[in-house]
């Protein structure tokens, strides 16, 4: 029976090495928004203002799940490649699941005040801490 109960205590050991590997913490620090006449070029479609169904994703399709932890006050709105994915309270946690992959992420403050920036892609798992 020991051998058995300390066979399967390597394993998982084993198993929690493995897997830590592929995450990765990311501290992405704040900077203040610069005023500019128009829209944000860092935005390619905001949040939706109308009633429309979007298309369910391709089953075929890989996907990967993208993490965020808000260290800040702010209510924070969450762009990847940069398209909309959510709005983030302050001092709270949540995640994305991305079907089509990424490879930029930008958090700027729902007043437009901040903003956050990072590159990341699906090759690993990717969790980004809003300082």
């Amino acid at each position: 029976m020991k051998k058995v109960f300390l066979t399967l205590v390597i394993a998982l050991l084993a198993f929690t090495v493995t897997n830590a590997q592929g995450k990765k913490n990311v501290p992405v620090t704040k900077q203040k928004v610069e005023a500019t006449r128009g829209a944000n070029p860092k935005i390619k479609s905001d949040v939706p203002s109308t009633d429309v169904e979007a298309p369910k994703p391709a089953a075929t399709r890989g996907s990967c799940t993208v993490a965020f932890t808000n260290n800040t006050g702010y209510y924070v709105k969450i762009y990847l490649d940069g398209n909309y994915k959510g709005t983030l309270s302050p001092y709270e946690s949540g995640s994305v699941t991305v079907y089509s992959g990424y490879t930029t992420i930008y958090c700027i403050t729902t007043g437009g005040t901040y903003d956050w920036s990072a590159a990341g892609n699906c090759e690993g798992t990717y969790t980004y801490n809003l300082n």
